[in-house]
């Protein structure tokens, strides 16, 4: 083997920092071999440097577990070194980092090799007792490399620089950004409380146009708030250099601009008289922004596009959604132009390439419902058709907003992952996502019985068996159903169910259970209670980027029905006491939806002579709140057709035992006599229920 000597790329740098560019540099071959070339190369380097890595010879590395750790900072040279693994949002994060004239370093294996290479991120994307032998998200890079704007310098075969063609020196576009720092100026001096929503992709000037906002209105006070203070420096520095003051790169107060992490600014609000900036909103959970709306006089919330912030698209999607039910006229700005960096920038353009951030998704021209396919897509087909790809990722963004591109590697790279979808002539209109869990031998599942392991993937047939200990879970086979992505403007046209049964048809004889988890919201549950799938776990803790709470369900074949009935009965019991302390403030449309689906259990009937008693009685209701709720516990089905108001007051009232004066400014009663029209009101239709039932 050749061992070339280092490679002089003062050139190549020298060409970028001229076009105000920036460009990927692999170091491909042993890895001792990379570190040492970087070594030689960057070590007297003066510009600024980022080393990701786990070598030991690279004392100044690190490796960060958290991207906020690495967001909003600038470097010169970034290193990011593949042998400590392939983990596409952290590499996404690194390349945001580099400065124009700068490149970002990555240290593999010769690119011959990455087929059979063994990636250690490999394992994550695999459950226990699959092969994880093969990426076929590493040899799809082997086929765009060679035809990307990219540097290779190679152990074996020594130098290829891909030195660009000078370019015609250019003025920093800051057209865009001067009209939108314009737009928030203005909106402001109005003093409009609706909020504004900026998106941008990455060396837009995001940031940037915050501090010029900022020191066009020293007359008012902000905060800015951000998970880390690191990423709101570039706002602190071009408020400094507006208003000609010093900035150290430290301070946290600096003329009208303070800073305050998420917690802070929460138990601080509301602030009275101060407009509150959210840069980096993607890494905050939704619920926290929301909160943060709420209780804000004036707030503007920006992030970047790309789903490796955190909490994936939930500024985009989720939030964006919220605010337009709030506040239909919201305003949303977009920063497109960059100013870090000059266009058609090389890194931007690898990166994007090579993680399918570029992906978009195209509706079809016209679509027919009777000409739709639906069929089952191989890993093999998705690596080998690019538009294929794409078009499949696409969808997957869009339809969720925690989907990442560490999620783009795992629909590669998967094993025990399968894809089904619906085809319209040559384009994708929806997709659904198959995880093969369970069918776990004696020896492991002893294993996690005993608490010693928690194997690698086989996530619902783990979860189903902790509920109460049923190994039967383990042992069989389920798919569990990762998500269902139908094209925006196609939905709500049934084609999620019948994929859905398109996927249960296919898979029904391999298969003992289905199940799914999702964050628990009224509709997405109905969905899945209308393809026959019982809810029979809810978590306890919200997820912090939905701020919903997740719900478990399943659809067992015969041999596992006995289980499933007592998973329900199990779940029934034990919601039927914590509605009354930890949920009680789940929506009552959401309560509603869950218990009509228990099944009713037979009434005393001293019980019911009770009610009859209560029925005709037109006071002091209240002290039998208790018997009433016992009649809806073992008769929840009576629920189902009474007043709304009625229902709502059975379920925030008795089911989750919120105080009368909560429920009363709940439901707008708005006096003593009121609610007891209303208490009233409800015990007699219950009665009325049971007797026409009976």
């Amino acid at each position: 083997m050749h061992v070339f000597k280092p490679c002089d790329i003062t050139p190549l740098l020298t060409q970028l920092a001229y076009n105000k560019h920036r460009q990927l540099l692999l170091l491909c071959g042993e890895h001792n071999w990379a570190v040492a070339q970087y070594q030689a190369m960057f070590t007297h380097f003066s510009g600024s440097q980022l080393l990701l890595s786990k070598h030991s010879d690279l004392h100044s590395a690190r490796w960060p577990e958290h991207l906020h750790e690495i967001l909003g900072q600038e470097f010169t040279v970034a290193l990011y070194d593949g042998y400590a693994g392939i983990i596409p949002n952290k590499l996404a994060a690194v390349s945001g980092t580099v400065k124009a004239g700068g490149v970002l370093v990555l240290l593999l294996p010769e690119l011959t090799q990455l087929n059979a290479w063994s990636d250690p991120a490999q394992k994550t994307w695999s459950s226990y007792g699959t092969d994880t032998s093969n990426s076929l998200f590493l040899q799809r890079w082997q086929q765009l490399i060679p035809a990307l704007p990219i540097s290779v310098l190679s152990q074996t075969n020594g130098a290829t620089l891909n030195i660009p063609a000078a370019q015609a020196p250019s003025v920093q576009n800051t057209l865009q950004q001067s009209q939108v720092v314009s737009a928030l100026h203005q909106h402001l001096q109005q003093k409009n409380t609706t909020p504004y929503l900026i998106s941008a992709d990455r060396g837009r000037g995001k940031s940037s146009a915050l501090g010029l906002l900022v020191a066009n209105m020293p007359e008012h006070q902000f905060v800015i708030c951000a998970v880390q203070y690191r990423a709101v420096k570039s706002c602190f520095k071009h408020l400094a250099i507006a208003q000609k003051i010093e900035y150290f790169g430290h301070e946290k107060q600096l003329a009208n601009l303070h800073y305050m992490p998420p917690d802070q600014l929460l138990q601080n609000m509301p602030l009275h008289d101060i407009i509150v900036l959210i840069d980096e909103a993607a890494t905050l959970p939704v619920p926290t922004l929301m909160k943060i709306e709420q209780q804000a006089e004036s707030c503007i919330f920006a992030s970047t596009l790309a789903g490796y912030e955190g909490n994936g698209r939930g500024y985009t999607l989720k939030f964006a959604q919220y605010l337009a039910s709030k506040h239909p006229k919201y305003q949303q700005l977009s920063l497109t132009q960059p100013i870090r960096y000059n266009s058609g920038d090389p890194l931007e353009h690898s990166i994007n390439r090579l993680l399918a951030l570029d992906s978009q998704y195209i509706e079809p021209p016209h679509f027919f419902h009777n000409a739709v396919q639906f069929i089952e897509l191989s890993t093999h087909q998705l690596s080998h058709n690019e538009q294929l790809l794409a078009q499949t990722f696409a969808l997957l963004v869009i339809a969720h907003y925690q989907t990442s591109v560490n999620d783009f590697r795992q629909l590669l790279d998967s094993p025990s992952q399968r894809l089904f979808a619906i085809a319209h002539d040559e384009h994708i209109v929806g997709v659904c996502l198959v995880n093969l869990e369970g069918g776990l031998d004696d020896t492991i599942q002893q294993q996690i019985c005993s608490g010693h392991r928690r194997p690698q993937g086989h996530l619902l047939a783990q979860q189903l068996f902790h509920v109460q200990g049923q190994t039967p879970f383990l042992s069989a086979k389920c798919a569990r159903i990762v998500r269902i992505a139908i094209a925006p403007h196609l939905q709500n046209k049934q084609l999620g169910s019948q994929l859905l049964q398109f996927v249960e048809q296919t898979l029904e004889h391999t298969i003992d259970y289905f199940g799914s988890s999702f964050g628990c919201d009224q509709p997405l549950l109905r969905f899945w209670q209308n393809r026959g799938y019982t809810l029979v776990k809810l978590g306890y803790k919200k997820d912090k980027a939905s701020g919903l709470y997740s719900a478990m369900v399943i659809k067992s074949q015969i041999q596992l029905h006995h289980e499933q009935i007592r998973l329900q009965a199990h779940f029934q019991n034990m919601l039927s006491y914590q509605l009354m302390n930890h949920y009680c403030e789940l929506p009552s449309p959401l309560v509603l939806s869950i218990i009509t689906q228990w099944p009713d259990k037979p009434l005393p009937t001293e019980l019911k002579a009770q009610l009859h008693f209560i029925a005709n009685k037109n006071s002091n209701l209240e002290q039998y709140t208790a018997l009433i709720w016992q009649v809806i516990i073992l008769r929840p089905s009576l629920l189902s057709d009474i007043p709304r108001i009625s229902q709502q007051l059975a379920i925030s009232l008795l089911l989750q035992n919120n105080t009368k004066e909560w429920v009363q400014h709940t439901l707008s009663l708005r006096s003593k006599k009121q609610f007891n029209i209303a208490l009233q009101a409800l015990v007699k239709e219950l009665y009325a229920r049971i007797s026409v039932k009976n």
